[in-house]
């Protein structure tokens, strides 16, 4: 009996190929998993900030001072938002380059363009939006009350509009993510089944 053609423990060793998609399955889940934490915060802080402080800071803070604190407050969380935007970003790239041919699925190009417009809507109110909101309040203009409270008021109205997209695509976006997490495209499975089974140990 020939012992070259003996089971040895090295038939049992991953090969290059399985090394390798190991590594992109675990970019894959760890990109996934800091995305998802990444819009699950962000939602969370435009609900916590829109829903809870605002309101209450309006309501008990006597003006001008309740607007810029508030301002204040949106810019500090702006910086966040556009922080997570990039992580957000940055994971897609990861999660693309990682899944391979998985990477051309419907949900993973859905999941991408949601990432795309939640770091849009971060650009806009962070570098438009809120420092024109704050200028306004710094001029003393007031909701409603002539030319610049009316711009003041439309300004508001859509800081309000783009809040509520932001967390319909952060809690979007958090599915998908999970969704796409070690989908399988049919093809694949396919292959899969075709492969031929691994010989019994023993002689050759």
């Amino acid at each position: 009996m020939n012992d070259d053609a003996q089971f040895s423990e090295a038939d049992l060793a991953p090969s290059p190929e399985e090394r390798a998609a190991s590594r992109r399955s675990l970019i894959d889940r760890v990109a996934a998993s800091v995305a998802a934490l990444a819009a699950g915060a962000w939602a969370g802080g435009v609900v916590t900030l829109g829903t809870c402080a605002a309101p209450f800071v309006f309501r008990l803070t006597p003006g001008p001072f309740s607007g810029d604190a508030m301002s204040a407050a949106f810019a500090r969380f702006d910086q966040l938002a556009l922080g997570a935007a990039v992580i957000l970003l940055g994971a897609e790239v990861a999660r693309t380059w990682a899944a391979g041919r998985r990477g051309a699925s419907r949900a993973a190009r859905v999941r991408r363009v949601v990432a795309m417009a939640m770091a849009g809507c971060a650009a806009y109110v962070g570098l438009a939006l809120t420092p024109r909101i704050a200028a306004l309040h710094r001029e003393g203009a007031r909701r409603g009350e002539g030319e610049r409270g009316m711009e003041l008021e439309r300004a508001h109205r859509r800081a309000e509009l783009v809040s509520r997209s932001e967390v319909f695509l952060g809690a979007s976006l958090v599915a998908l993510h999970v969704f796409t997490l070690g989908a399988r495209r049919p093809e694949e499975d396919e292959d899969d089944e075709d492969a031929a089974a691994p010989l019994p140990p023993g002689p050759r």
